[in-house]
């Protein structure tokens, strides 16, 4: 991991790996839309975009919801999901290449510590039933406290579970 780094992401860097996603996903239009979400909560400063880079390629990411209006068009009910104490974790990927290295689990440390600084005691995620690998990744990095389950008619009918934790 020497030549890894973790930090939040500049637009610019944030664009680059959209068009990365969108170029591995062809003829998946709703990676562009993911992209347009993307910039706007970030142009808006809703959410914050996390990258680690490797050899100064971004291989993976998290991005955290810091307002309820990153929400809009992704989670249909977001109450009790975000407050000034609790931020909300999506987005993780990395790239299927460097998966099982450790380069994610450094990023999710970076970015507890950086909510930590900020002020945040508490963050929390969704995670479809179906996703049993994320599921145990999840519970792995402290994520078992359970806060409810809704079902998303956007674009399919998907059951959420939503899950938090104490950072600090």
């Amino acid at each position: 991991m020497e030549n890894y780094i973790c930090k939040i992401a500049t637009r610019d860097e944030l664009i680059s790996r959209w068009d990365y996603l969108i170029n591995i996903h062809p003829g998946k239009d709703e990676w562009k839309r993911f992209k347009e979400m993307a910039l706007k909560n970030y142009d808006e400063n809703n959410s914050i975009s996390y990258l680690g880079f490797l050899n100064n390629k971004s291989i993976c990411e998290i991005t955290v919801y810091i307002k309820e209006e990153a929400f809009i068009g992704d989670i249909d009910d977001s109450s009790g999901l975000l407050n000034d104490n609790m931020a909300y974790l999506a987005a993780f990927r990395t790239d299927k290449e460097y998966e099982g290295n450790g380069y994610f689990k450094k990023l999710y440390n970076f970015v507890e510590n950086d909510l930590i600084k900020k002020g945040y005691i508490e963050a929390c995620l969704g995670v479809e039933p179906r996703e049993v690998r994320n599921i145990q990744i999840y519970f792995h990095l402290g994520f078992k406290e359970y806060i409810k389950t809704i079902i998303q008619y956007n674009p399919n009918e998907e059951v959420v579970n939503f899950y938090k934790k104490k950072i600090k």
